[in-house]
C-alpha cells in the first residue's frame, strides 16, 4: 500500500539485507563485533593523524 502511494519499486534483496534476515544470532553478533572493531580501529588512526597534524 505505502508503494502504491509513494510510488517506488521493491528492489531485489541485498546480500545484507538476506544476511539480516537469515543469519543466526551467534552470526550476527560476530560479525557485528567485527565490524566494531574494524570501526574502532579506523577511528583510532584518524585520531592518531589528527594529533600528529596538531604538532
Amino acid at each position: 500500500m505505502l508503494r502504491k502511494l509513494f510510488g517506488t519499486k521493491a528492489q531485489a534483496n541485498s546480500a545484507l539485507s538476506e544476511f539480516v534476515r537469515n543469519a543466526s544470532s551467534r552470526e550476527k553478533k560476530r560479525v557485528y563485533n567485527h565490524v566494531i572493531e574494524k570501526a574502532i580501529v579506523a577511528q583510532n588512526e584518524v585520531l592518531e593523524r589528527q594529533s600528529k597534524h596538531k604538532r
